[in-house]
């Protein structure tokens, strides 16, 4: 059973397909053969500026599913055969062993959910980063109630109003669908192109962000004011508009953003806070381990099958593993608006 890889040899570099070893898990680790890998914007963003401290050369890639090969000797939980989707977080960051780019990688138990046989892998592969990013992200720092797993979202919230910025990336879609099923009243942005996607989950009201900065500003103090505010886009004209929004409350203000500023960033007014962060990696602490089995055993694995979580639309590659630099480069230059690229490293 031997492995490939798509490794990047040094900062900045582009991927290139090599060997990799077949490795042997240890307690709380799965093998996995992997069957689709989903490529994530911010893996694009570390290759390109070296966004994030990793060593070198490395394997990228935070998501993926596939099927158990082998199990750690404490690992009751799963068992050879089952399909599964995962992340890679928190002290597995840059431990290559673990990167999706490949086609046997380890996964961490507690990060790993258990599919049901109807599960897609590639709608799985897509939804799991993304949904554990959210679940932080609104959840651990923004105070946000769960979603309800069956029946209705509560009313108790219908009074609160989320500003999620980019309701049609995968964070903002998923980000959506969560905040909606738990009650909350969302408003969102979305270019024309997908915005009937972003009407299917649910948000109260839509602002085109493609209309000039100052319409998009009047739209945002029209339906504001919000009790929480998440950027799930960051780039630079995204951080211009929130900026111009916030700035005419007159108030200091906190808000939330997927990534860390963006080389061309505008810089932050006094009374702006921008909070960035390793949304993903706060489930490793003690006191969100409870939250964290909630959403790899119950929500993640229900959530797909009930439609509860709504994976975003995938566009599925070609080339297997050859076509890991192209899916990149597509990220960075600003070409895939409203899918998740994902491909089987097989194929």
């Amino acid at each position: 059973m031997s492995n490939q890889a798509s490794w990047i040899p040094a900062p900045s570099a582009q991927v290139a397909v090599g060997d990799a070893e077949t490795y042997t898990p240890s307690a709380g680790e799965l093998l996995v053969k992997v069957h689709s890998i989903a490529f994530s914007p911010i893996e694009a963003k570390i290759q390109k500026f070296a966004t994030h401290p990793i060593p070198y050369p490395n394997i990228l890639g935070s998501s993926f599913a596939g099927t158990v090969e082998a199990v750690g000797p404490d690992v009751t939980s799963f068992e050879k055969g089952d399909n599964i989707a995962t992340i890679r977080a928190g002290k597995n960051y840059g431990d290559p062993r673990f990167g999706a780019y490949q086609k046997y990688a380890l996964a961490s138990v507690t990060s790993t959910s258990k599919l049901g046989p109807s599960t897609p892998l590639h709608a799985a592969s897509a939804a799991i980063l993304n949904t554990s990013a959210m679940v932080s992200a609104l959840t651990i720092y923004l105070g946000l109630d769960r979603p309800v797993l069956s029946g209705s979202p509560t009313s108790e919230n219908k009074n609160k109003k989320m500003l999620i910025y980019g309701g049609s990336s995968s964070c903002g879609g998923l980000g959506i669908k969560y905040a909606v099923e738990a009650g909350y009243t969302v408003i969102t942005t979305s270019s024309a192109h997908n915005r009937s996607f972003v009407e299917s989950l649910g948000p109260a009201h839509i602002i085109d962000h493609r209309l000039p900065e100052s319409e998009v500003v009047a739209q945002l103090t029209e339906q504001g004011p919000y009790d929480a505010i998440f950027d799930t886009i960051g780039t630079p004209p995204a951080t211009s508009v929130l900026f111009s929004y916030l700035e005419s409350l007159d108030k200091p203000v906190t808000y939330h953003s997927l990534i860390p500023p963006l080389p061309g960033t505008r810089e932050a007014p006094e009374s702006i806070k921008r909070v960035f962060a390793p949304y993903n990696f706060a489930f490793a602490e003690e006191k969100h381990r409870g939250l964290a089995k909630w959403l790899y055993e119950e929500y993640i694995p229900k959530g797909l099958v009930s439609g509860k979580i709504v994976a975003t639309r995938q566009e599925v590659l070609e080339g297997g593993l050859g076509s890991v630099q192209g899916a990149l480069d597509r990220m960075n230059e600003d070409k895939v608006s409203g899918v998740k690229l994902v491909v089987d490293p097989w194929v």
